[in-house]
């Protein structure tokens, strides 16, 4: 049957290359969902994990919602919903949340579809992205210019580093947020496993003799765009804004890898704009977008 539903209860049932890290099998596995259920047909894949009486699609992750795999339609989609649907009731399931990626990702259905299958917005977070097909150098502030010059003058490098210097990475960001009072995200154990198995993150630091000033640990989410996910600045370099070079040289190299965005990430908690964020972001040639947050009430 054309639009019969294949329902996937754990990370072993089902084998896809989908174009999108968070939604490959090794990527779910890694997360240890306690009650992972993943509904697919020959037209949309769709994980969820199953907390109590919610289905979250995807916690943990930036993002989940319907993801595309083949040429469809609003029709088509509407009753791929009303099988999930009916599958959750059974499950006593009473609402629905989903995280929509924002424009920059493609292979995933449209926002006004989730509209009109009845899906309510909660928020609008500000996502904001480096369009990685223009000049950047001409999109961004000159006070940006005129930092890079500064640093490059003041003996500022930027690398690559290699995957053995994760847990370094990992010590660096830590100490980083704890100055801040905050934690990271992502315990060092899983980290490395979603390092190890998916082969999907980059590491990349700005040094000054020898010193690490700013560091990011970046996954490579699709194949044309990259996520700059675990930035830090060093406390006592904060003042020379490392940041800016670490941004410039992630962008040079991701422009050289072929990509067409750098995800910079949302600049807002749960709608509320962080406003000296989004600024830095746009003062870097981010381009603002909606990532939206949707309920659904089963």
């Amino acid at each position: 049957m054309k639009n019969a539903i294949v329902i996937h209860t754990s990370s072993d049932s089902f084998d896809n290359d989908f174009s999108v890290l968070y939604f490959n099998r090794s990527y779910l596995k890694n997360q240890n969902h306690s009650n992972l259920v993943c509904y697919e047909n020959k037209d949309f894949f769709f994980p969820v994990s199953i907390e109590q009486d919610i289905a979250i699609s995807i916690p943990r992750s930036p993002f989940g919602s319907f993801f595309v795999k083949d040429s469809s339609n609003l029709d088509e989609f509407l009753i791929f919903v009303d099988h999930v649907k009916a599958d959750l009731k059974k499950r006593n399931i009473n609402l629905l949340k989903v995280v929509h990626p924002p424009s920059a990702y493609e292979s995933f259905v449209d926002t006004s579809w989730l509209i009109n299958t009845g899906f309510q917005v909660e928020f609008e977070d500000i996502n904001q992205h480096i369009n990685l097909t223009y000049e950047w150098h001409e999109e961004i502030h000159d006070m940006q210019k005129r930092k890079l010059v500064t640093l490059e003058n003041e003996g500022f490098v930027f690398q690559k580093m290699e995957s053995d210097q994760l847990q370094v990475a990992y010590q660096f960001i830590e100490v980083c947020r704890m100055t801040q009072e905050l934690a990271v995200n992502i315990t060092f154990d899983l980290l490395k496993s979603l390092f190890e198995t998916t082969q999907a993150y980059d590491i990349f630091g700005v040094f000054r003799e020898n010193k690490i000033s700013a560091l990011c640990i970046s996954a490579r989410v699709t194949e044309k765009v990259a996520y700059y996910y675990l930035p830090a600045t060093s406390p006592m370099f904060r003042s020379q804004s490392p940041m800016v070079l670490l941004i410039s040289g992630m962008v040079a190299y991701y422009r050289s890898q072929g990509f067409d965005h750098f995800d910079l990430g949302v600049s807002s908690i749960k709608g509320k704009p962080q406003e000296s964020l989004r600024i830095f972001k746009e003062r870097m040639g981010g381009v603002q977008a909606g990532k939206t947050s949707f309920t659904l009430q089963i």
